[in-house]
């Protein structure tokens, strides 16, 4: 039984966020895995997973809080209108949704646009009105933004599906490509489903990098 902490939903609200923000997401996610067909290819449902889930969490927040999107690459996040903050979606480990000392890594290696993400380097904003038009933040800004991101690890146990998310703020990408260390977390309620379809039990999110050296 995974337990949320008591000042969980405090510690998003301190973010900007809510846990029915990200509950959206990962529901639409999991809608969308069930639209895939067997003609598709084999990694579709994930695919489909990740796309949803994107796109449910950056127009719940610009409706509901005014953010913006926020493009870099293959990176496809979410800023808060002060831009400090970033949000995106990523693929965890079986460390995800379960508190210290226990603690996820990303499912797959990135590259080095994301790593400089991370690090608070090489952004660039995308406005609404504006959409396709980067504007490069300035440096002061970029240095400003923090990166959080929604983490979730989907585990198929017989007719159930349950899945694990926190939010939380990564640390570092180490020299494979993985985020391994994180400065913060917020564990988040898990959320169970009805296995109605058969798949591989692969995720993806939307990554197109591809490894240099297996850890």
């Amino acid at each position: 039984m995974v337990e949320v902490p008591a000042d969980a939903f405090d510690r998003l609200a301190a973010l900007g966020m809510k846990w029915e923000y990200c509950e959206r997401a990962i529901r639409a996610g999991e809608g969308a895995r069930r639209e895939a067909t067997p003609t598709e290819p084999p990694t579709a449902p994930g695919l489909r997973d990740w796309i949803a889930r994107v796109g449910m969490l950056r127009h719940t927040m610009i409706i509901e809080e005014g953010w913006i999107p926020l493009n870099h690459k293959n990176m496809a996040l979410v800023v808060n209108p002060s831009q400090t903050l970033a949000v995106g979606v990523l693929a965890g480990d079986a460390g995800t949704g379960w508190p210290a000392p226990l603690k996820p890594k990303s499912r797959y290696p990135k590259g080095q646009a994301f790593a400089n993400a991370v690090a608070g380097e090489d952004l660039t904003l995308f406005s609404i009105a504006e959409a396709g038009h980067p504007e490069v933040l300035e440096p002061e800004r970029i240095e400003a933004l923090d990166l959080w991101l929604l983490l979730t690890n989907r585990v198929r146990q017989g007719d159930t599906v349950t899945i694990y998310s926190e939010l939380s703020h990564p640390e570092s990408v180490n020299s494979s490509g993985y985020i391994v260390d994180w400065l913060d977390r917020v564990i988040l309620p898990r959320l169970t489903f009805e296995a109605v379809i058969e798949d591989d039990g692969r995720d993806d999110d939307g990554s197109i990098d591809v490894p240099v050296e297996e850890i």
